[in-house]
């Protein structure tokens, strides 16, 4: 091995070592199984039309600890083997949540503000969940012309995750991560802690 790929190659053992604490990796399995009995448990309201997964509120934990991308991803994944959708749901609605948390990390770094970043998995499922119940739908008494309800769908979803994320999420995280003691600490918020909105 060159010198540099030691080097690199103890940076990245460094960086797991320092996020992926027996904490961490404990928060990730709370998150990833908070997300899918909420999801589970809030049955057509979580899977349908109007998408009002109260459990994407947790979403909002990645703008204060990327590594919870993780538990996001892997709540998403587990309470999308319930959908009514099916295949397309447990890969593109899990994908969503992926790219969703991402973009959030990313966008943070830049920009910190915990509603702006809120708005992120808002978007993203709004323009990705029609697909999926489109391709759901395919070949079904229940399939649709996606071409005439995509954006009635796009509403729907805008609308059931503004008010799961924003309307409640934002505020209780807000609210929580500034007003009371220990909370940043017991749930390992390291960044953007300084944020204003």
């Amino acid at each position: 091995m060159k010198k540099e790929e030691i080097r690199n190659e103890s940076k990245l053992t460094l960086w797991f070592k320092e996020n992926f604490t027996i904490k961490a990796i404990s928060i990730n399995a709370i998150i990833a199984a908070l997300y899918a009995v909420v999801t589970i448990i809030c049955g057509p309201l979580a899977y349908e039309f109007a998408q009002f997964r109260f459990s994407e509120i947790l979403n909002l934990m990645v703008f204060f600890n990327p590594t919870y991308t993780i538990g996001l991803t892997i709540g998403c994944l587990i309470a999308n083997l319930a959908s009514t959708v099916g295949v397309y749901d447990i890969l593109f609605g899990t994908l969503a949540t992926l790219v969703s948390c991402l973009l959030m990390v990313l966008v943070s770094k830049i920009i910190k503000s915990l509603f702006i970043s809120g708005l992120i998995p808002c978007f993203v499922n709004a323009l990705i969940v029609p697909f999926i119940i489109y391709l759901g739908s395919m070949n079904t008494s229940d399939a649709f012309n996606l071409s005439s309800m995509y954006w009635i769908m796009f509403g729907w979803v805008l609308l059931g995750e503004f008010a799961c994320i924003i309307c409640i999420g934002y505020p209780l995280f807000y609210i929580l991560s500034k007003k009371v003691n220990g909370f940043n600490k017991i749930l390992c918020f390291e960044r953007n802690l300084d944020f204003k909105r």
